[in-house]
């Protein structure tokens, strides 16, 4: 076991559903506070582990169902619903905020333009989804759509 370097505290052991548990807390937290670019990231980060930890158990993330709601009604319509993209070009289109925040996706564009609050919200309504499904209790939830509710008025 490493020995941490500044002495502070030593290693913590956490389970990936606490993990994604505390990021969407935190990124909840950063959201009413109008900090909408780092809950874009941190909602990501959560919804990314709950959506895998919904894999492992053979059951569907948000995104997942999503994908499969667009799929029949393709197949129910004929209708080339989201253009007629395929299942990982939705899914990239839908995490682009995410990514462009947290990579270096297209290194020649100094500057991205985003609607920061709209990104931040669907990305904690597709981790909320993904958490409740795991039964994982969100403190802050209330909060969250409280705000919408002042706010926005959905």
């Amino acid at each position: 076991m490493p020995i941490p370097t500044l002495g502070y505290e030593g290693v913590t052991t956490l389970s990936k559903t606490l993990v994604a548990e505390t990021q969407l807390i935190e990124a909840i937290s950063l959201f009413v506070a109008n900090k909408f670019l780092c809950a874009i990231t941190l909602a990501g980060a959560a919804e990314e582990i709950v959506g895998k930890l919904l894999l492992q158990k053979s059951e569907l993330p948000a995104i997942r169902e999503s994908i499969q709601s667009i799929q029949e009604i393709r197949a129910k319509t004929g209708l080339t619903v989201m253009e007629g993209n395929s299942d990982n070009k939705i899914v990239d289109e839908w995490n682009t905020a995410r990514n462009s925040l947290k990579h270096l996706v297209l290194p020649d564009q100094e500057y991205i333009s985003i609607n920061l609050c709209d990104e931040a919200y669907w990305m904690i309504k597709r981790a909320l989804a993904n958490a409740q499904k795991l039964n994982v209790a969100i403190e802050n939830e209330d909060d969250f759509e409280n705000w919408v509710i002042i706010n926005i008025n959905l």
